[in-house]
């Protein structure tokens, strides 16, 4: 049952942009569970907080494209927590995803009522890395918890074609990934030996999670102004406790790797 919740939209002004044409406002969806009860008579309350950013102006069939694309995404999520047996059961809109979610706890807590701390948590961002004429650049990070000894995290970088809408793969942004390979591995070996230097420990390839010891891209690469962007969620090639790893290669270290048109200066 929810106690409250909250669905609002503001502008806001952002320098991540150099396409005049386009506007970034913001969509924040909040609510909150009935207060629980413990057998410990600890009060819990689930929550939701969430905000994820709309574009306007521009090319109509664009934004509303790419507007459909980041509204599907916190839908997406909550149903994920609601299903977690992966039956694909994604709800047809946000307030209905924000039902299920909350059924969800209330059904675990009636389950397991001597479980300690059993409150869910659902907080999501979403917001603008880069907009130009030719590629709109967003980003949407997760932070959930669900019971148990720690929550968990993770961001994910989505690029578009500013003239079409598509979504754009590495392989149609990237035109030499062999070269950006070695380009990353290179800055990733600097940057994690100079980390554990000054944690005192010894750098090690073997204590990552890269297949057979070799380094491979990240899942999420994203278009800055600066540059491309690169990042690793935890467990993705590290334990939880590394966190996230981010590399961030400039646009002068990049020529000749990236396809002309969408590569900055």
């Amino acid at each position: 049952m929810v106690l409250a919740g909250a669905i609002s939209a503001c502008q806001t002004n952002k320098e991540t942009t150099t396409n005049d044409s386009i506007a970034v406002d913001s969509v924040s969806f909040k609510q909150e569970s009935t207060p629980y009860i413990t057998t410990e008579g600890d009060t819990l309350i689930s929550s939701i907080d969430i905000t994820y950013p709309k574009l306007t102006g521009g090319n109509d069939s664009v934004i509303l494209k790419i507007n459909a694309f980041m509204e599907a995404l916190p839908i997406e999520g909550l149903s994920g927590i609601s299903d977690p047996e992966g039956n694909r059961k994604i709800a047809n809109n946000l307030v209905d995803a924000a039902k299920s979610f909350f059924k969800s706890v209330s059904d675990a807590q009636k389950e397991m009522p001597d479980v300690p701390n059993m409150v869910y948590t659902y907080e999501a961002l979403g917001d603008t890395l880069w907009i130009s004429s030719n590629v709109i650049s967003l980003y949407y990070n997760e932070s959930t918890y669900t019971g148990g000894a720690h929550g968990n995290y993770n961001t994910s970088f989505y690029n578009f074609d500013a003239v079409s809408g598509k979504l754009l793969t590495t392989q149609e942004i990237v035109k030499d990934t062999v070269a950006l390979n070695k380009l990353a591995e290179a800055k990733f070996k600097t940057e994690e030996a100079e980390m554990a230097k000054e944690s005192g420990i010894e750098f090690r390839m073997e204590d990552y999670f890269f297949p057979e010891n070799k380094f491979i891209l990240p899942h999420n690469i994203a278009i800055t102004k600066e540059g491309l962007r690169l990042l690793y969620n935890p467990y993705e090639v590290a334990s939880y406790a590394r966190g996230m790893i981010i590399l961030d290669i400039s646009w002068q270290e990049l020529k000749g790797i990236v396809v002309e048109k969408y590569a900055g200066k």
